[in-house]
């Protein structure tokens, strides 16, 4: 069952339009398995030993997080995240009837917010496709809502949540599956309905036409992220994350009739401390109820994926099948549910790019690690589902054709796709000066690979590049025998700082991805920034007030910060502005309110060397209007009375850059609290003036106004004017 792809800062958020994540540890493990992976009998083409993608999503819009599902003939069906004018939507495509089609979007009857979607996809066995995401309600307040595919079309938006009440939180990424056995639909989120930040998990059920009421599971708060599947008896089989101290912990429950809330097992840990904030956990199982579940596991301070898997009611050892020296992220599973075997894809970040790896189990012995995509591109957030025939179906996003597209690849028998040649372990640095004040030298260090076949090893190469350079940068200096573990250099300026990288060569030419990075030591960007905007007393130019703070990394003393700033829609940034290291806010004065502008900042240790950027901060797209006016007003007669509010408002200037086509007039009793206020008015920006009649003598109300642009996007609200 495949399970929907949370986002780290690994692509632009443009792309990713992201949500919250999640990640954890214990025991360490011995190594896994291995055996030798057959030779790839492809069912496609292939180019240069690798699948041969097809690209499926095509719009020019940036697409990511893609999921896949597979019926009994064969066929795929893929859904994603992308992002049109400023607005998130969920598309769809499918190779049903031997070729894929147009992209279509499946969500323009809801409004996704600034978080989510986090859609989880689902396939019965009448061929029926279900998902389920996190939107907007008319309240507002984030909801969780289903959409099915059935007779050729997609329904509309149900909200299955349905906890949008007064004080009541957020509902959020929701997990979806069906049972084999009567195609009853399960679903379960995470909801803060109690108090807020206070996590429970809540779960509906689906028996025929209506989804029961959401109900809260039985188990202790602080719960996220929870995922479901259902075996081949109709087991449905739980798993969550609990988090604590930077860390968290898969935990695990089963019910063998999902209708009866009661009948839930108690709780168990799998992992174990994951030494991850969110360790992103997954679970599949087959017809035989045999359990199999991955998470990114914290080792020594490298990510790694771990399986852990119930074979016939026995639980067995956490295993490390990525086993890579680099980062392993989003790791997601899959079964084949008639014979049992296991396959894992998750993303990982070799030679400075992000790839898509692979790993799979026969028999309880896991493959050696093999390679998706091996370019030059990013490749993230994969996803993969078996079908009735063991087909793999494998989809991901990939921006090798300038934005990010969703690709997919598939094949019959997934053996080993491309032999990895793995890169010398533990690189280390030491710098130390080098006979004068001015000159230094470097000496790195590794250990070799015992992944690798030592007979067939040649040689290491040896890259630098300077810290403040990209990945592109690295310029070979010399290459070694096999034999050497150790690199000096000498006679080093004192003004740079420098990176290095190590590779493995073999008897056949072929280079390994790059180790680990190791640099000297360095400042660190600052973090937390933000922008807000406001307009000068003038009321005709924009201040952007940004303000940051200090990297708890930088052990040594910041001297300074460089700002940057550029045009949305540049590539280009230029240094506008100088500031102390003490301080942590710069106010941009006198510019125009027709452009927006993203900003980031570099640290300056003592000796004028500058670190890396930062992430960027970006203005706000709307703001709500200005100079809102209200007023109470008497309309009485001879035989009536009436009160009448008026409420008046001016159109903001920070919105010159983007189209404004409506305004939002929010109402509330001027007791309750603020998350009360209800949408009761909506002016398509011509009068700017309301007048709230027939209102009841004995109540005073609150107003509050947004802005709405012509894609949809709302600002925030504005400050409230409350009747006196």
């Amino acid at each position: 069952m495949p399970k929907k792809n949370r986002t780290y800062n690994l692509i632009p958020v443009t792309v990713l339009l992201f949500i919250p994540v999640l990640i954890f540890g214990g025991a360490l493990l011995e190594d896994p398995i291995v055996e030798e992976s057959e030779t790839l009998a492809q069912t496609m083409n292939t180019q240069n030993g690798l699948p041969t993608p097809i690209k499926i999503s095509n719009s020019g819009a940036p697409s990511s997080t893609p999921l896949v599902v597979a019926d009994s003939g064969g066929s795929a069906y893929v859904i994603w995240s992308e992002g049109i004018g400023g607005k998130r939507h969920v598309f769809y495509n499918t190779n049903r009837g031997d070729s894929w089609g147009n992209p279509v979007n499946t969500s323009s009857d809801i409004k996704i917010g600034g978080s989510g979607p986090w859609p989880d996809f689902a396939i019965d066995t009448a061929g029926r496709l279900h998902y389920v995401l996190t939107a907007i309600s008319d309240y507002p307040n984030y909801e969780v809502f289903y959409k099915q595919y059935t007779d050729n079309q997609w329904l509309r938006s149900l909200n299955i949540s349905n906890t949008a009440e007064p004080d009541s939180g957020g509902s959020a990424c929701p997990s979806i599956a069906t049972s084999p056995t009567n195609n009853n639909c399960y679903s379960v989120w995470y909801d803060d309905i109690y108090t807020p930040d206070r996590w429970h998990l809540y779960f509906t059920y689906k028996s025929g036409g209506s989804w029961s009421r959401a109900r809260a599971l039985s188990v202790d708060n602080g719960t996220y992220t929870p995922e479901i599947d259902v075996d081949g008896n109709g087991r449905a089989h739980l798993i969550w994350i609990k988090r604590r101290k930077g860390s968290s912990v898969v935990w695990y429950s089963s019910n063998s009739n999902p209708t009866n809330l009661n009948s839930w097992t108690s709780a168990i840990s799998i992992s174990g401390d994951s030494n991850e904030d969110w360790c992103e956990p997954d679970i599949a199982v087959d017809n035989k109820g045999n359990i199999h579940i991955s998470w990114i596991q914290n080792k020594g301070g490298n990510r790694e994926i771990y399986v852990r898997s119930r074979i016939n009611g026995t639980w067995g050892d956490r295993r490390n099948v990525s086993n890579t020296p680099t980062k392993s992220y989003l790791p997601r599973i899959a079964v084949d549910r008639n014979s049992g075997d296991v396959y894992v894809v998750w993303q990982e970040r070799t030679g400075g790019k992000w790839q898509i790896y692979f790993v799979y189990s026969q028999d309880g012995k896991w493959s050696a690690t093999s390679a998706i995509t091996k370019n030059s591109s990013e490749s993230v957030t994969p996803d993969l589902y078996v079908d009735q025939s063991g087909e793999v179906h494998i989809v991901y996003s990939d921006n090798s054709s300038g934005g990010y597209n969703i690709w997919y690849v598939s094949t019959k028998e997934l053996g080993q796709i491309i032999s990895v040649l793995y890169p010398p372990l533990n690189v280390r640095i030491n710098t130390a000066l080098d006979g004068s004040p001015d000159k230094k030298k470097n000496i790195v260090t590794w250990k070799k690979n015992s992944a690798n076949d030592n007979e067939s090893v040649k040689s290491y190469k040896i890259y630098r590049k300077l810290v403040s350079h990209g990945v592109s940068a690295y310029k070979l200096r010399t290459t070694v025998d096999k034999s050497t573990s150790r690199f000096e250099e000498r006679t080093l300026s004192v003004n740079y700082k420098y990176s290095y990288v190590i590779t493995t060569l073999n008897n056949d030419g072929e280079e390994s991805d790059h180790s680990n990075e190791v640099s000297e030591p360095l400042v660190y960007p600052p973090v937390s920034l933000s922008t807000e905007s406001a307009l000068d007393d003038t009321k005709t130019k924009k201040i952007n007030i940004i303000t940051w703070k200090r990297n708890p990394r930088n052990d040594s003393t910041v001297k300074n910060y460089k700002i940057y700033r550029k045009e949305e829609g540049d590539t280009a940034y230029k240094e506008i502005k100088t500031v102390s290291g003490s301080v942590n806010t710069y106010h941009d004065n006198n510019l125009p309110t027709g452009k927006k502008y993203v900003y980031r900042l570099s640290a300056v240790d003592k000796n004028n060397r500058e670190c890396e950027p930062s992430f960027s901060t970006y203005e706000e797209y709307v703001f709500p209007p200005i100079n809102m006016n209200l007023r109470t007003v008497l309309n009485e007669g001879l035989y009536f009375s009436e009160k009448i509010n008026r409420m008046k408002w001016k159109r903001n200037p920070l919105n010159d850059p983007v189209n404004v086509a409506k305004y939002s007039i929010y109402r509330k009793k001027a007791e309750e609290k603020k998350t009360s206020y209800v949408r009761v008015f909506e002016d398509l920006e011509k009068a700017f003036e309301f007048w709230d009649r027939n209102l009841p003598f004995d109540e005073k109300y609150s107003y509050a106004l947004t802005s709405v642009c012509e894609n949809g996007a709302e600002s925030k609200l504005s400050n409230s004017r409350v009747e006196k």
